[in-house]
């Protein structure tokens, strides 16, 4: 029996086995868009980082009042009423935003003094001789946090006035913003 010589030529059968062999994969997008695409998404995934390790600072705005005079067991000075619930947050040094009257000066000045026992609203006015103007300046029981004044101040010139104070009390993620997402990302320090 003889060996008849195939029909198809080598070259050719050789050509076809190597088609089969190659995987081809389809071309979806072209390489820019996916460089940009993954670009983008390094970016998104660094600002969710930075985002969840990133704080804000949270303020607590508060009354206060100012002495002219020595009144009791008070020195004359800037004092502001702190609620009981946030003396662990307030420390001496710490800056104070405070703006003085409704027209009056406003300036950055720091915790000069705190005391740790809160009083109760009745005790803070007897204390500092509030008078019968209904200093409704505090509604709960607070800290007294004495403030430093500047030098060009003049307290007699504004004793008795009415100030208001934003003070740092703690810090909370950035990602607490995003409505429905701050109540898993976690609370303040």
């Amino acid at each position: 029996m003889s060996t008849r010589p195939s029909p198809y030529r080598e070259r050719a059968l050789k050509h076809y086995s190597q088609q089969q062999q190659e995987v081809v994969v389809p071309r979806l997008i072209s390489l820019r868009l996916a460089a940009v695409l993954w670009i983008a998404l390094a970016v998104l995934l660094v600002a969710v980082v930075a985002s969840w390790f990133g704080r804000i600072p949270l303020f607590a705005t508060t009354s206060g009042i100012v002495l002219g005079q020595k009144t009791g067991q008070q020195a004359a000075g800037m004092y502001i009423f702190i609620p009981a619930s946030q003396v662990d947050a307030v420390q001496v040094g710490m800056p104070v935003l405070v703006h003085i009257g409704t027209s009056g000066p406003a300036f950055t000045t720091t915790v000069e003094s705190v005391t740790k026992n809160a009083l109760a609203p009745t005790d803070l006015r007897r204390q500092f001789d509030a008078g019968s103007n209904g200093w409704n300046v505090v509604q709960e029981p607070s800290i007294v946090v004495k403030i430093k004044t500047l030098p060009q101040l003049s307290l007699k010139a504004l004793a008795g006035s009415a100030l208001t104070a934003q003070i740092q009390v703690g810090t909370r993620p950035v990602l607490a913003l995003i409505p429905g997402i701050g109540q898993f990302v976690g609370g303040t320090k």
